[in-house]
């Protein structure tokens, strides 16, 4: 996350692995327990993942102009 507020270009594709990590096993526990906030907290982790791989590529663009 610090990364993150401190604009690294390398914590972003390391956020994105982690945030799908924990989705893919959000998604696995939903499949035993059916508890529905393991879908919104899914749900939200999404838009996260959506949010960063926006900011990311805006970031690349500024950087490295072309």
């Amino acid at each position: 996350m610090a990364g993150l507020l401190r604009e690294k270009l390398v914590a972003y594709p390391l956020s994105l692995v982690a945030l799908g990590g924990f989705m893919i096993y959000q998604i696995y526990r939903y499949s035993y327990t059916y508890a529905s906030g393991l879908l919104v907290l899914t749900i939200f982790d999404l838009v996260v993942v959506i949010l960063i791989w926006h900011e990311w590529r805006l970031l690349r663009r500024h950087i490295r102009p072309g």
